[in-house]
């Protein structure tokens, strides 16, 4: 999908975002990271990948602020900011607001999927136990 360019910025910065599990032991291929403007200004799906073998997106290039800009005095910020969400089936699927982009630079989103349980998918407390109690006819 090709990215909307913002008229507000005439320079960018690129995003790429890393997928893992297992804490980032395991490189989740074929996840699905829709790249979302995060204000009204860049209100909208931006760009739509899949990660690769090593669980890593390509390059996203997304529009961020001149980087003279953050020189300046009353300039709020310095960057872009974009909503990122990552989707792959037998996961949890994952969101992060307002992540940062400036321009010239490449920033890496690290993501940790967590894997849905066997059970259905119902999500389970790792904290707590699953014990069923039964009642004792004898007392």
């Amino acid at each position: 999908m090709e990215n909307r360019i913002s008229p507000n910025y005439n320079t960018t910065g690129t995003l790429i975002v890393a997928v893992s599990a297992a804490s980032g032991a395991l490189p989740v291929s074929g996840a699905l990271v829709t790249v979302k403007g995060s204000t009204n200004e860049n209100a909208g799906v931006l760009s739509v990948v899949t990660t690769d073998r090593s669980g890593r997106t390509p390059r996203i290039t997304l529009p961020a602020p001149p980087a003279a800009e953050s020189e300046s005095p009353g300039i709020e910020k310095p960057y872009a900011t974009y909503n990122v969400d990552v989707d792959k089936e037998g996961f949890f699927p994952q969101s992060f607001t307002n992540v940062p982009i400036f321009a010239g630079t490449t920033s890496i989103q690290p993501v940790n999927l967590i894997p849905l349980t066997e059970y259905g998918g119902a999500a389970q407390n790792p904290g707590r136990s699953n014990i069923t109690e039964y009642e004792n006819p004898e007392l």
